[in-house]
This record gives C-alpha cells, structure tokens and sequence, in this order.
C-alpha cells in the first residue's frame, strides 16, 4: 500500500509521542538542559503535567512552554 500523496498535515516532527520512551527522554534532556539543578524526574513530571495542561497535537514547543512554567513556578 503506497502512502496518499493527498493527505497532508503536520510532520511528526511536531509532536511528542508520549507513548515513545526516546521522545519523552529528549524532550527531557532538553529540558534539562535550560534547568541543569533539577531533577530528572522532576522534570519528567512537569513534562507530562504540561501535557496535561496543553493538547498533545498542540504541538512540541507549546507543551515545552508549558513544562518550562511549571518548572520556573
């Protein structure tokens, strides 16, 4: 089965998978990054809080907003 030319969206690149150990683990490095004196898992958490907060198609960056506030707070 060829892929439909026709249906066209977002990238992937656009969106975090939840459901994918490597996507959540970069998302939190990069994370880490911006706060290097928080913990991995803290920073886990306000990841998959923001995610709450924020519609997951929404997109990457704005979940990544979203966990940067719940970490400067």
């Amino acid at each position: 089965m060829s892929d439909n030319k026709k249906n066209t969206g977002k990238p992937d690149s656009y969106l975090i998978s939840f459901k994918e150990k490597y996507e959540v683990n970069y998302a939190v490095n990069q994370l880490q990054k911006e706060f290097p004196n928080e913990k991995k898992q803290v920073v886990k958490d306000a990841l998959f809080e923001a995610a709450k907060k924020v519609n997951p198609s929404d997109g990457r960056e704005n979940i990544m907003r979203q966990a940067r506030k719940n970490l400067k707070n």
